[in-house]
């Protein structure tokens, strides 16, 4: 049986050249501010320099398991807490009681908690955020409007940055076909078909607090995905098979959010990219179910000497 020592493991992986590496001491700030007992793991993958990690666990794995999904598995299999929040290196918690009241959501609706909602710190700003990163706090929305891109002011306020938009589409996430809010940042005077800007979730698409155990039931993370995307979403179509996740970006009741730094996207588009797509469509075209069966299956193998 496992012996927890705190409440929550923040999980976080970090491979490659990802600009996180900057962000990891104010995260892990944050994170270890936070007024529930938690402890910050970072599992990166082979000998990535990382100079100061501001407290936080550090976990090496083999080189080759460069991938999201796979470095949160060896993560958690450390970690302490009964409770895993599983999130980024670029991405910190907005105010010291957002693990109590993400906490307290989860025990509520009696499962997961997902996707909050995200501010994206204009690069130019940077800096300034993550002088005082574990007291920002957003301004007021104007008229009622969600905003998402945002600038860090004196004495602590994150303001809109004009010339966003946002709208919502219907596209597949998480396993259905939904609305999505979905931000074209600024300027954006037009989402339409022909605006040729990348889009952004204003949530964090890969963010979920569930129990241990839980993750432990449906496998983990799969271990067929390699670099960047697919494995959240797997997860989540997994979790959701299991207990209800509590969509949080879309639930106006919490206003629970955090704080991205922002940074280019190399990994859209790439071959490796599109061949997780097309395992993602593979396997949840077979049903959670079975999708758990064979991470369960790969988990032992692993597991073996």
């Amino acid at each position: 049986m496992t012996a927890y020592t705190t409440d929550v493991s923040v999980i976080i992986p970090l491979y490659g050249e990802h600009r996180g590496r900057t962000s990891i001491p104010a995260v892990t700030a944050a994170w270890l501010a936070q007024d529930v007992p938690c402890e910050v793991v970072i599992a990166t993958a082979g000998d990535l320099p990382l100079g100061d990690t501001g407290g936080a666990r550090l976990v090496r794995v083999a080189p080759a398991l460069r991938a999201p999904g796979l470095l949160r598995n060896a993560g958690a299999e450390v970690a302490r807490g009964r409770m895993l929040y599983l999130s980024d290196a670029d991405v910190a918690p907005l105010g010291r009681d957002y693990l109590t009241r993400a906490l307290a959501t989860a025990r509520r609706r009696g499962g997961a908690w997902a996707q909050p909602w995200m501010y994206r710190l204009d690069g130019a700003a940077e800096h300034a955020g993550h002088s005082a990163v574990v007291d920002l706090r957003p301004a007021p929305s104007r008229g009622g409007r969600p905003y998402c891109t945002v600038t860090a002011r004196p004495g602590g306020v994150l303001r809109p940055l004009p010339g966003e938009v946002i709208v919502r589409r219907s596209m597949l996430h998480c396993g259905m076909v939904t609305d999505v809010a979905v931000m074209y940042p600024p300027p954006a005077p037009s989402p339409d078909s022909a605006d040729r800007r990348d889009w952004r979730a204003p949530f964090h698409w890969g963010a979920m607090l569930l129990e241990r155990r839980l993750f432990d039931a449906v496998g983990g993370y799969c271990r067929r995905y390699h670099g960047w995307g697919g494995e959240d979403d797997d997860l989540f179509v997994k979790v959701a098979s299991r207990a209800p996740v509590t969509m949080a970006w879309a639930d106006a009741g919490t206003d629970i959010s955090c704080l991205h730094f922002e940074h280019p996207y190399p990994y859209s588009g790439t071959p490796e990219r599109e061949a997780n797509g097309d395992l993602y469509a593979r396997r949840t075209a077979e049903g959670p179910e079975a999708m758990i069966e064979q991470d369960l299956a790969d988990a032992r193998a692993a597991a073996r000497p």
